[in-house]
């Protein structure tokens, strides 16, 4: 290998170029993966890159080039168009991120009859039955890798990554992000970075803003950063909190190709997934919140559970407001506790998730995946994907 020619070129296709935690894990494992050799085309559809910052923005602040392309209608052109791409980049895997969109097309195109492998990752909180079960997986959670146990595919664990050297504790102004959006230095600013998406998103932003009318009253704001279909309704909501507490106690920050800041600025950072991950490296105490309602602090005790499900929950709570108000209130007035629990979790994000090591195994998937997907596994999906075929076959003739 030379500077000028790759030891593995990998076309890499993403779900959607919108600012969301897949996304952004796919453009710094692209990014990182130059260190070993790897050269990997990004590409996205179009449509999917929403109006202000976009992933975009973030792959060109990591020198890591997104191709948007239109998909073509229907899945033999796709497949033809994704060949296409494979072939003049000269690819000698793929790489599939998100369970839609995108795996149909490789599979009938640059992965057609074994020709060339292909891997997937799915960093969604389950594993969807139309995956194909011979494609080499990847999965960011230890409850999916226990799951996948009975699948005949090879499937790992590669945690989304954080780059602990980009996210960490003093790594941006946190006290120009506070002065530019009016929050005092001696508040106490819990943080939100998310998508503001109905599916899996909204419910818990919402709940974190009505629990302002009571953390509100006891000196707390709260900014969210992000936007979405639901960041209307979000909006109005704060408002209404606004109103009743007497004081501006929930704020809106947009969406922010780089959130190092609001990370910064928080003392408290409310979220799951890739955001809770990124303020654990920050240094940041966090609050976990599920998707209907639970949430949990993260701390000595609870860290190994909350890793293991990528700090995230569907569990439900009769009492999501009253439950993220206590999980919060233990950290308000103690300040001794939010540093130890920022040093904390710093030291875990570098042990269990950095981008060097998350890397270094994709790297290695992408090595051995020639021998994990040949002819034989695509013919045995075969099967799988002539029963989805027939499955929609009878699904357009009923209606």
């Amino acid at each position: 290998m030379t500077k000028d020619r790759p030891r593995l070129r990998v076309l890499v296709r993403l779900n959607s170029l919108e600012l969301g935690g897949t996304q952004i894990n796919a453009v710094d494992l692209a990014a990182e993966l130059r260190g070993h050799g790897i050269a990997s085309h990004l590409v996205g559809p179009r449509a999917s890159a929403r109006p202000g910052p976009s992933l975009l923005d973030v792959a060109a602040a990591r020198g890591v080039t997104v191709e948007p392309y239109d998909p073509a209608p229907g899945l033999r052109a796709h497949a033809r168009q994704l060949t296409e791409a494979a072939d003049r980049v000269r690819a000698d895997v793929v790489h599939v991120y998100g369970s839609w969109g995108g795996d149909r097309p490789v599979f009938w195109g640059p992965a057609r009859g074994g020709r060339r492998p292909w891997v997937q990752t799915v960093y969604e909180m389950q594993v969807a039955p139309v995956i194909l079960r011979n494609v080499p997986l990847v999965v960011g959670t230890g409850y999916l890798l226990d799951e996948a146990h009975d699948r005949p595919g090879h499937t790992v664990l590669i945690s989304p990554p954080v780059d602990v050297d980009a996210d960490r504790p003093g790594g941006a102004d946190g006290a120009g992000f506070r002065e530019r959006h009016g929050i005092g230095p001696d508040e106490v600013l819990l943080g939100i970075v998310s998508r503001l998406d109905t599916d899996m998103k909204a419910a818990p932003v919402g709940h974190a803003i009505d629990a302002m009318r009571v953390l509100g009253t006891r000196g707390a704001s709260l900014v969210v950063v992000g936007t979405g279909d639901a960041e209307v309704a979000l909006r109005e909501r704060a408002g209404t909190v606004n109103r009743d507490v007497g004081r501006e106690v929930v704020r809106f920050a947009g969406p922010l190709a780089d959130p190092r800041p609001a990370y910064a600025a928080s003392d408290v950072v409310l979220g799951m997934g890739g955001s809770a991950a990124r303020a654990l490296a920050s240094g940041t105490p966090l609050v976990v919140q599920g998707e209907a309602g639970w949430s949990c602090l993260f701390e000595p005790s609870t860290a190994e559970r909350l890793a293991r499900s990528s700090y995230w929950s569907p569990e439900p709570s009769d009492d999501a407001v009253g439950g993220l108000v206590r999980a919060v209130s233990r950290l308000l007035d103690d300040r001794a506790r939010r540093a130890e629990l920022g040093r904390f979790g710093r030291q875990f994000a570098v042990e269990r998730f950095g981008l060097p090591a998350m890397a270094g195994r994709l790297a290695a998937l992408y090595e051995e995946s020639g021998r994990l997907y040949t002819a034989r596994e695509w013919a045995a999906d075969l099967a799988q994907e002539a029963a989805r075929v027939a499955r929609k076959a009878v699904t357009r003739s009923a209606t």
